[in-house]
């Protein structure tokens, strides 16, 4: 037995469906089956749509730059110098390391210095060389002068042999004799009683005891004072080498720390 006035029939054309349940469309007022009474189902042209989908970014992948890697990573990596990507096996790809030429030109920097010190160390070993060749020549003459000095020197009697020291003395240009005299003092004494024991036995006059009056003093062969202290002890003189026994000394009256060498002869 059929009962046609039973149910209602769907109202998507493509479906008419007979539903003894039918279901209204609240906003199109339209009879679906349970199939389609949903807005979606039936294609509502009635509902609002207010709903906006955002379209999904697609992620952006980098290859790896090196030949035949076809690595892939979200993250770029770039190489501080070339400024390509390369993935993390490929990070170290050899961009970062010196080429020839720059290898070339750090070792050419590199070894200027050592020629610039090489060549500097050899006029240094050249001026060396030369000087101890004169040193000798001069530490020779030294010798020559003190034997001959030994010879025909006079001084004090009472001064040990192993404490006298040999000079060659050029009196003051106003003494009355010129020629230099060979003359020994003792290395215990001052600078000051060397310098009266001198001139004593050159028979020149000595104020140095007298205040205001220019004094008698010791000057280097080559024109520069010996000491400006007289309380100075000749033996560390000696002992640092400003002093040599058997070297030719000036004698002159002078408040001056240099005088003119050539003028003794």
């Amino acid at each position: 037995m059929e009962f046609p006035k039973i149910g209602l029939h769907c109202g998507v054309k493509s479906c008419k469906q007979n539903d003894f349940l039918p279901t209204n469309c609240i906003y199109c007022a339209e009879i679906f089956c349970k199939n389609h009474f949903h807005i979606l189902s039936h294609d509502c042209t009635k509902v609002n749509d207010n709903i906006v989908v955002e379209p999904r970014n697609a992620i952006e992948y980098f290859i790896c730059s090196r030949e035949l890697c076809s690595d892939r990573s979200p993250i770029e990596i770039l190489c501080p110098k070339c400024k390509k990507h390369h993935c993390l096996a490929h990070r170290h790809h050899g961009c970062l390391e010196p080429s020839e030429e720059e290898i070339l030109k750090k070792l050419t920097e590199w070894e200027k210095p050592k020629e610039v010190f090489a060549i500097a160390k050899n006029s240094v070993d050249s001026m060396i060389t030369e000087n101890l060749r004169k040193s000798k020549k001069v530490n020779v003459a030294n010798k020559v002068q003190l034997m001959r000095l030994k010879g025909r020197a006079v001084g004090s009697k009472g001064i040990p042999t192993e404490n006298r020291r040999y000079f060659l003395i050029y009196p003051p240009l106003s003494a009355p004799k010129k020629e230099s005299r060979a003359i020994y003092v003792c290395d215990q004494w001052t600078v000051g009683r060397a310098i009266d024991s001198i001139a004593e036995i050159l028979g020149i006059r000595n104020l140095n005891n007298v205040a205001n009056a220019e004094k008698l003093r010791i000057f280097h062969y080559n024109g520069n004072i010996l000491v400006d202290k007289v309380d100075i002890v000749l033996s560390d003189l000696f002992n640092n080498n400003t002093l040599v026994d058997g070297q030719n000394l000036i004698l002159e009256y002078s408040n001056a720390d240099k005088i003119n060498s050539s003028l003794y002869k």
